[in-house]
Parts: C-alpha cells; structure tokens; sequence
C-alpha cells in the first residue's frame, strides 16, 4: 500500500506537518506511517548522563511507543472531522514506529522499509528552525534521502494545491523530475509552474541557444502546465520573487547541488529558508520516486 512517512519529535512543527501529511495521503490515496528515534543517554556521556543498560531500551521505545499511538488518534479524529466516519471519501490508515539511535539513521531506515511517496517534515518558521531544517539532521536528510523531502512551515494550513512552482536551470536531468511532478500535480489538479531564475543582466530571452534549450525542455511535458523566466541578481532574490506568484508549494531537484549550496548557505540563504512561508519539496537524484 502506498505510504507517507511523517518523522515526528512530537513538536507543534511535526504535528502541524503531520495534518497537512493527512491531506495529502487522502489526495494521494496513500497511508501514513508516523515514527520517531529517541535519544539514547549513552551516545551523551560528556552531558553526564548514566549509560542505560540494553532492558531499559525496550521501556523507553514502549513509552515513545505511547506518545505515538496519542498522535495516531489525534490524526485519526482529525479524519473523522474533515471526511466523516464514511468509507467514502478515502481515509488514510495511521500506523507508528520508533527506534533509539540517530534521528537520520532512524528515518532512512524506516523509508527504506516503507517505499513512501514522501517524507513529510516541519520547520519552525518565524526565523527559527527546528533541527530538522537548517540543522544538520535536515541537511543530512537532504544529502541522503533516497525519497522526496517535503518541509512543512509551522502555521502552514493545508488548503489544496492549485500552483507547484519547480525551480529549474532547464537541464536534461530536470526533464524526467518535471514529468514526475506533473503526476503528483495531476491527484490535485494543481498547474506546475516551470521556473527558471536566469542570474544575468543580458538579453537571454532572445539567444538561440536559449530557446532551443527551452523548446527541447518543455516539448517532453505533457500536462497542465506554463512557464515563467525570472531575471534576478541570485538565487535567492529569484526565489523570493516565485514565492510572491501565488504558489503553494516550491520543488527542488536534488542533483544541482551548487544550486543547494547557494539557497542554504548562501548569504541570504537562512533569511530566505526561515522566512519560506510555503512547502519546499526535494526530489534526490536517482531517488526512490514513484508519484
């Protein structure tokens, strides 16, 4: 059965992105597997705390266990408001897991387990992040993962998707990532915006090369979508000006990683990441993809 993994910390940015997860797993047809990784005092000594003993593990996972099983309900009645007790429309089943040891380490494993569509994230917003975003178990879910990465803002609501705007430099490698999205469009009935943010002052639009570049991109897709070039100064700029079209979701493809380099460590990066008020949704280079 297809499935949305959504790691939680039991915070009001997991539970915030675990909500807009349940929309999505009903758009999409798919369940939810809820899980999270507890810390282990043992890989803390320098914080003072007493080495646990291999028998204390099974009570810590049996009460994180617990926590679980409370946030399934919460969901579970959340799916009782918006769609009723009716089989009809289709309601995401809710299941959870939880192991000790490194939160990364955790999550990639269980996706491995689970093949989901997504993993579904939180951040912050209001400047600050959680570690998840910004900190190093996000960027290390961002190198790593083998699914598309979907990050929640806190205080985002669902409210359909109707414009997913995917930031591209026009590379072959793009092609197949914009016909994948334009199928996850498609369960929402959404327009996929083609972006791309040219960081010149010349007349682009006019060169040969350019459009021929443009032609054999967008000739390959098939679907509702348009295109939209955005001339500005960086990166950065450019991206705030997507934000401002209407969007309600922004999609990266993973391969570029320069192009990561310059949105999250560049030197407007962490005002543009902490202040992104949409979804950011990454998709790995030969990745586990399947819309």
């Amino acid at each position: 059965m297809r499935t949305i993994l959504v790691p939680t910390d039991y915070s009001k940015p997991a539970k915030n992105a675990a909500f807009y997860a349940l929309h999505l797993a009903n758009a999409l047809k798919s369940n939810i597997d809820l899980c999270h990784a507890f810390g282990l005092p043992i890989e803390s000594p320098m914080l003072g705390q007493t080495a646990w003993s291999l028998y204390e593990y099974p009570a810590l996972q049996e009460e994180n266990t617990k926590e679980l099983k409370k946030l399934a309900k919460v969901l579970e009645d959340r799916e009782k408001v918006i769609w009723g007790d009716e089989a009809f429309p289709f309601h995401p089943s809710i299941d959870y897991a939880c192991e000790g040891g490194d939160a990364v380490h955790v999550i990639n494993n269980m996706a491995a387990d689970k093949n989901p569509l997504l993993i579904v994230m939180g951040m912050q917003g209001a400047g600050m992040l959680t570690r998840f975003v910004l900190g190093s178990n996000s960027i290390k879910m961002i190198e790593t993962t083998k699914y598309p990465l979907l990050l929640i803002p806190l205080g985002h609501k669902y409210n359909g998707l109707k414009k997913i705007a995917f930031a591209t430099d026009l590379n072959k490698k793009d092609i197949k990532t914009a016909q994948l999205l334009i199928k996850f469009a498609k369960y929402f009935d959404a327009e996929l915006l083609i972006t791309h943010i040219i960081q010149s002052n010349n007349d682009v639009i006019q060169d040969v090369d350019y459009e021929h570049k443009k032609e054999v991109f967008l000739k390959n897709l098939d679907g509702k979508i348009c295109y939209n070039c955005i001339y500005s100064e960086n990166i950065d700029y450019g991206l705030e000006i997507v934000k401002h079209k209407d969007i309600d979701m922004l999609v990266m493809g993973h391969h570029d990683k320069s192009f990561f380099k310059r949105l999250f460590f560049g030197s407007h990066a962490a005002k543009q990441a902490s202040e992104l008020e949409i979804p950011l949704l990454t998709i790995p280079e030969n990745g586990h993809v399947h819309f």
